[in-house]
């Protein structure tokens, strides 16, 4: 099959990512009808040799018709993320326990409370003494320091810095804040090529400068520069029982598109993350 392993995912040629450390397999592209059946039974199968229990399928509108029965579960739409095409997420979940939410009230009073947050335009000034800049490959190390900082456990190895270089060599835009010459905060926008449109991500502030609007300021940057690039849609994934991340999306227009159940190994278990998207061009 052609198998690239990283550290934490095995990308196969058809567009399908397994992430072993978030216990998920996720499916960009879809078979001919004629050999869904086989295509599920060896992803099925895959799912069992690499100890994953979510399977995450991205579809086109003309595909849909595909999911609308069980085992299938309808998770979010990302708008324009297929070079202007929406996708719709649906999710199969192959152990009853995956399909479990964390903590439903404070998922739901999270969302209610950001969703009454009114949108603001454009960035703010950074306040005294911080300033933003890209990184380097030179500053993976005091990045890696952070990302450790802030997370017991992450998706993707961002405590590790050559994990950190690597990545800055492909299409992933990092900014950085400064503060007195040490980074405090940073993020990042990773573009995924064949569909022109970019996941806003690896956002992190240290728990002593929280509450400046620094990662606010990173967004507003990364929005720009995307939309310099020509990319049609933005997305992100905020873990659903945390406030920051979450009204950090609506205030930059961000609309809701679902929520993906005990999506994400982060900060020390599988978290359910609420699916965000900003339209840059229409089709």
């Amino acid at each position: 099959m052609n198998i690239l392993t990283e550290r934490y995912s095995i990308h196969l040629k058809d567009h399908t990512v397994i992430e072993p450390f978030s216990q998920r397999i996720k499916v960009y592209a879809l078979p001919p009808v004629t050999e869904m059946e086989e295509f599920l039974f060896s992803l099925k199968k895959l799912a069992s040799d690499q100890l994953c229990d979510k399977l995450i399928f991205y579809v086109k509108a003309e595909d849909r018709h595909r999911f609308t029965k069980q085992p299938y579960v309808w998770e979010g739409k990302i708008k324009g993320f297929f070079q202007g095409k929406d996708a719709d997420i649906y999710a199969w979940f192959l152990q009853p326990d995956r399909y479990r939410d964390v903590d439903v009230k404070k998922e739901q009073k999270v969302l209610k409370d950001v969703l009454t947050i009114p949108e603001k335009a454009g960035r703010s000034n950074l306040p005294a003494f911080y300033s933003m800049r890209h990184p380097a490959e030179a500053d993976a190390e005091e990045m890696a320091q952070l990302y450790r900082s802030v997370f017991k456990t992450y998706p993707t190895p961002m405590h590790d810095p050559s994990f950190i270089r690597d990545v800055m060599k492909e299409q992933v835009f990092f900014t950085v804040v400064e503060y007195q010459g040490s980074i405090v905060s940073a993020c990042s926008s990773d573009v995924l090529v064949p569909f022109q449109c970019a996941e806003m991500s690896d956002c992190a502030t240290h728990p002593s400068h929280r509450n400046q609007g620094l990662l606010s300021y990173q967004f507003s940057y990364l929005i720009q520069l995307m939309q310099q690039k020509g990319l049609w849609t933005l997305f992100s994934y905020s873990r659903s029982l945390s406030l920051g991340m979450n009204l950090v999306n609506v205030y930059h227009g961000f609309r809701y598109g679902g929520k993906m159940i005990r999506n994400s190994n982060i900060s020390g278990q599988l978290e359910s993350m609420n699916v965000w998207y900003k339209q840059l061009r229409l089709s």
